[in-house]
């Protein structure tokens, strides 16, 4: 598993919807208080001004995020599929 500096790189977010800016898939966080949490991230501007938060799956925000990592999919890989 990679992980990336947030300040370095930050998560792909292409999904719009009922919901201010672009929203990224699931993502492994680590916050600055050394928790991890499953998160996805909302980025975008409003009223001028640019924002980039990260929400759990219960809508709380996760503050003082620093590093993230891509959660592999388990039904999509690049390995081939076992034959049985």
């Amino acid at each position: 598993m990679l992980w990336y500096k947030l300040e370095n790189k930050k998560p792909i977010a292409t999904e719009s919807g009922d919901w201010d800016g672009l929203k990224s898939d699931k993502v492994l966080v680590a916050t600055r208080m050394q928790t991890m949490h499953i998160a996805t991230m909302y980025v975008g501007t409003m009223d001028g001004s640019q924002f980039m938060d990260f929400y759990d799956d219960r809508d709380f925000e996760i503050k003082h995020v620093t590093m993230w990592a891509e959660i592999d999919n388990p039904f999509y890989s690049s390995y081939p599929s076992p034959s049985y």
